[in-house]
């Protein structure tokens, strides 16, 4: 049986090292550089204004990672009975919109929690493969 925090780092863990095996360069330091700016971003403009500019930027690879990484979280890890109530994860910002201020709060805590993971994990992965090339 796994604490809290072991499944989030956990979790977090396995997101970074599927970037950590793909052989896009380029893809590997940008989400090294938005997985350490994230928890940030999170702090000072709120999660709700954090995923609406994550997802405006539908281009770069990077962001749809880790937006994909948020989701995957939400749904695997943190939502299970959200979803049982009919609130799905296909848009961040819908479901974060839709949710009452305590649990809108909640969830900020919980993703920044997630994000403050996944920021440790690329500084250790995704670092050392930068430092060696």
């Amino acid at each position: 049986m796994k604490s809290k925090l072991q499944e989030i780092a956990s979790f977090a863990y396995d997101c970074v090292k599927e970037i950590a095996e793909v052989k896009d360069k380029d893809l590997k330091e940008k989400y090294y550089s938005h997985a350490r700016e994230l928890p940030s971003m999170i702090v000072h403009n709120g999660l709700l204004t954090t995923c609406a500019f994550i997802r405006s930027k539908k281009n770069d690879e990077a962001w749809k990672k880790i937006e994909e990484h948020i989701k995957r979280y939400l749904k695997e890890i943190e939502i299970k009975e959200k979803e049982a109530e009919g609130k799905q994860v296909d848009s961040l910002v819908k479901f974060f919109s839709g949710l009452d201020l305590k649990e809108y709060r909640l969830y900020t805590r919980k993703v920044l929690h997630f994000a403050q993971w996944l920021k440790r994990i690329a500084e250790g992965e995704l670092k050392d493969e930068e430092q060696g090339k």
